[in-house]
C-alpha cells in the first residue's frame, strides 16, 4: 500500500511529536509498503532525509508559522507583532493562533492532491497536534472517498490543557469542537496513544465508537544493542523534562534525606530543563543534575542504576510514554511518585516497581531510598510494545476499519 503520513514536526527537529511517526514510517517501509512523509521544513536537507530514512519519500513544506507566536520574540518588532496577533487579530478569526498548522491548509491540501495524482494514496495518516491538520485531512477524505483516512492524536484535543485551548473564547472552543467532530465523522480510524484518552472519546462520541483505536506508544529495541543489563546497580536515575507541579514533592524528598543522612540515597538527573530548586547544595549534595545526554547513552546509564525515580505532576498521571517501555526493557525498577492514574496502575499491575501517592511520601518513601525497589523480572512482556510489533497489529487492524 501507499501510505502518506502528515506530521508537521519530524526529525531532525527535536520538538515534541516528531518521533512517533518517524519510527512508524520506518517500520511501514521495512514491511514492504510505499511511504511518503509530508512534514514542515525542520532544517534537514533532502540528502539528510534520504540517508536517515532510506526508502521513504519526502514532501517538505514551509513551516508557515512565526516563532514569535510561541513567545520567542527576538526584537521589538516581533514583540509588537505578538501583541497585535494575540490581543487584536485573534478576535477576528476562529482559528487557534497557537496551533502551528493554522496557515498550513492550502499547502498541505495542495501537496496531498499532487501526491495522489502521481501515485494514488491508499492510506492517509495525519498526526496531531497541530490539531488543525486533522481537519484538513478530513477535507481531503471528503474529496477522495477511496482513501483510508487514519487520524492520530498524541494529546487530548478539545478537552486538553495545551495549545492555548483552555483560554479560548466560547466561539473558538466551539470551532475546535466542530473540527474534532468533523474529523471523527470523516476518518476511518481515530487513533490515540493511551486508554484514558480512549475513555474520554468513547464518552464524547459513542456513535463513532467503532472508529476508535488504541495505537500505543512504542519503543525501538535497536537503540539498546550496546546496552548491557548490569546486575551491579547503584543509585537512582531520571532522564528528561523536570515538570512544573512537582516542587512540593521534591521539597519533601529533601526533608526526608536530611532526616536520614546515612540512608545511602543518590539521585542523578539528566535533563535540559532549568530547575533552580535543585542545585549542588540541595539534599546535602545527594542529588546531582547533569546535562541531557543522547538516548543511547542515557539508557546505558539507566541499566547501571538501581531504580528509575520519577515525580509526575497531576497533569501527567495518565501519561504512559515510550520512555516507560524503554526503562522496562533495561530491567530497571521504577519508583513513581504521583497521583492515582494510568501510570500508577500500570506500574502496580505489571509489577514494575512501586507507586507512592503524594500524601504518603513521608511515610512510604524512606523505605525505598536505599535503592531496594521491588521488581518482578519478565512478568511484563515489553516486546509487544516494540515499534515492529505495534506496527504489525496496526496493519492487521486497518483491514477491519475500512468503510
Amino acid at each position: 500500500m501507499h501510505f502518506t503520513i502528515v506530521s508537521y514536526t519530524f526529525p531532525p527537529s527535536k520538538e515534541i511529536g516528531g518521533r512517533r511517526w518517524a519510527k512508524f514510517s520506518q517500520q511501514l517501509a521495512k514491511k514492504g509498503h510505499n511511504v511518503t512523509v509530508v512534514c514542515a521544513n525542520n532544517s534537514g536537507s533532502l540528502e539528510w532525509y534520504q540517508k536517515e530514512f532510506v526508502g521513504i519519500d519526502f514532501c517538505v513544506l514551509p513551516r508557515n508559522y512565526p516563532e514569535w507566536l510561541n513567545g520567542y520574540a527576538n526584537n521589538i518588532l516581533e514583540k509588537l507583532l505578538y501583541l497585535i496577533y494575540t490581543r487584536i487579530f485573534t478576535h477576528f478569526t476562529k482559528k487557534n493562533l497557537f496551533d502551528k498548522g493554522f496557515a498550513w491548509r492550502n499547502p498541505m491540501l495542495n501537496a496531498l492532491e499532487d501526491l495522489h495524482s502521481k501515485k494514488a494514496i491508499d492510506v492517509l495518516v495525519v498526526s496531531g497536534g497541530p490539531f488543525s491538520l486533522l481537519n484538513y485531512g478530513a477535507e481531503f477524505k471528503m474529496l477522495h472517498k477511496e482513501i483510508q483516512y487514519v487520524a492520530d492524536i498524541r494529546d487530548p484535543w478539545t478537552w486538553g490543557g495545551l495549545y492555548g485551548i483552555p483560554n479560548m473564547s466560547n466561539n473558538k472552543k466551539k470551532y475546535q469542537e466542530l473540527s474534532e467532530l468533523n474529523t471523527i465523522k470523516e476518518c476511518n480510524m481515530f487513533c490515540y496513544p493511551t486508554q484514558n484518552m480512549g475513555d474520554v472519546l468513547m464518552q464524547k462520541y459513542p456513535t463513532f465508537a467503532s472508529k476508535l483505536y488504541l495505537l500505543s506508544h512504542a519503543f525501538d529495541p535497536d537503540k539498546f544493542s550496546n546496552v548491557i543489563k548490569d546486575e551491579k546497580r547503584d543509585g537512582f536515575i531520571y532522564g528528561g523534562t523536570m515538570y512544573n507541579g512537582i516542587q512540593e514533592y521534591i521539597l519533601q524528598l529533601d526533608k526526608i534525606i536530611k532526616a536520614n543522612p546515612n540512608i545511602g540515597f543518590k539521585w542523578n538527573i539528566y535533563t535540559g530543563t532549568q530547575y533552580p530548586l535543585i542545585n549542588s547544595n540541595f539534599a546535602n549534595g545527594m542529588i546531582t543534575i547533569h546535562p541531557f545526554v543522547k538516548e543511547e547513552q542515557l539508557f546505558k546509564l539507566i541499566s547501571k542504576s538501581a531504580a528509575y525515580l520519577a515525580f509526575f505532576p497531576i497533569t501527567d498521571k495518565d501519561l504512559i510514554s515510550t520512555k516507560f517501555f524503554e526503562i522496562i526493557y533495561t530491567e530497571t525498577p521504577i519508583l513513581f511518585i504521583g497521583e492515582e492514574g494510568e501510570v500508577g496502575k500500570f506500574i502496580r499491575e505489571n509489577k514494575l516497581g512501586v507507586h507512592i501517592l503524594p500524601e504518603n511520601i513521608v511515610s512510604e518513601l524512606p523505605k525505598y531510598l536505599n535503592g531496594n525497589v521491588p521488581f518482578t523480572k519478565n512478568y511484563f512482556n515489553v516486546s509487544q510494545y516494540s515499534f515492529s510489533a505495534v506496527t504489525d497489529t496496526f496493519l492487521n487492524a486497518l483491514k477491519d476499519y475500512k468503510e
